[in-house]
């Protein structure tokens, strides 16, 4: 079977759809996964995080620090022992001027393990990339049949990811807890 002007726009759909599969879950990493990796404990070096004062973010409610950042012993180089102002961003509650957190760092920025933190974040990044992911998935699978597939279904697919995103973010809760005591 040769490549018919039907069969090419076919897959061209598809390729398409493959590309926007990728860059959503390029999205969702890129938004989510650095700050999840950190509010869990995960990743990022350690350390110990002095608060200087407190304010409430600018864009959102979340409540923001400023102070110094100095990295553990075990986390850092021969180099990067030196302590150095950052922001703690999501800070737990108003934290007064001298307070001690151990946190971890992610780029310009540090945060504080916190197990509902992590179940938010994981709950927000499920929504986006149902959000994301199902019109790709939409295209795609109409493309492997070789026509428009009716979108309604769709509706009730996403409705149904959303909650169990939700459901997810519940789920994670006692992950992220022990992972934030550890």
């Amino acid at each position: 079977m040769g490549w018919t002007g039907r069969t090419w726009f076919w897959r061209a759909v598809g390729g398409f759809a493959v590309l926007w599969l990728v860059g959503c879950l390029a999205v969702v990493w890129l938004l989510f996964g650095a700050r999840l990796a950190a509010l869990t404990g995960i990743a990022g070096p350690s350390g110990t995080f002095v608060v200087a004062g407190c304010f409430e973010g600018p864009e959102d409610t979340d409540t923001h620090c400023r102070g110094t950042y100095t990295p553990s012993s075990a986390s850092s180089s021969a180099d990067a022992t030196a302590a150095r102002p950052m922001l703690l961003r999501s800070a737990s509650g108003d934290l007064r001027p001298g307070t001690r957190r151990d946190v971890r760092r992610v780029g310009d920025a540090v945060f504080e393990p916190s197990p509902l933190g992590a179940a938010e974040y994981v709950t927000f990044a499920g929504w986006t990339a149902v959000t994301l992911v199902l019109p790709g998935h939409w295209l795609l699978t109409s493309a492997r049949r070789g026509r428009l597939l009716n979108g309604e279904n769709y509706v009730f697919v996403w409705l149904a990811s959303l909650l169990g995103a939700i459901a997810l973010g519940i789920l994670t809760l006692p992950a992220a807890w022990l992972l934030a005591t550890l």
